[in-house]
């Protein structure tokens, strides 16, 4: 058998689906954002970003397709990073986030019309009242 014999649906390669696609279909509040790095020594300075999606612990059970880190500092908050192809998404539909915050250790984007940030405070608050409740 040829590669021209090979029906063409058993050749495609499977598209990736992304973390954004998933996020969207799921209606789950993100945000993105951009760490800036850098090492600095006598004899070499490297910089680097980073880029990563955050979400809330409950919503990380909506998007199970991928795999969503629990952030050290907060514990409502999960993490993954993205892939060149993920980060290029994000590049190309930039104008439908906002900036949030801006500083020398990097940038926090969200979505126009839905903020991470209250989602997160939204949560949290929920979840300190069935403490105080359950006391």
């Amino acid at each position: 058998m040829r590669v021209n014999d090979i029906p063409s649906h058993m050749t495609k390669k499977k598209e990736k689906k992304l973390v954004f696609d998933t996020l969207f279909e799921s209606c789950v509040c993100f945000a993105v954002c951009i760490a800036n790095n850098s090492f600095i020594n006598r004899e070499v300075a490297a910089f680097s970003k980073d880029y990563f999606v955050i979400i809330n612990k409950r919503d990380a059970r909506r998007v199970n397709e991928f795999t969503f880190y629990p952030m050290e500092r907060y514990k409502q908050v999960c993490e993954r990073n993205l892939s060149a192809d993920e980060i290029e998404v994000f590049k190309m539909n930039k104008d439908k986030f906002v900036n949030v915050q801006r500083n020398e250790h990097g940038r926090v984007y969200e979505l126009k019309g839905r903020s991470f940030k209250v989602a997160y405070e939204s949560i949290r608050q929920k979840l300190r009242c069935k403490v105080i409740r359950s006391n």
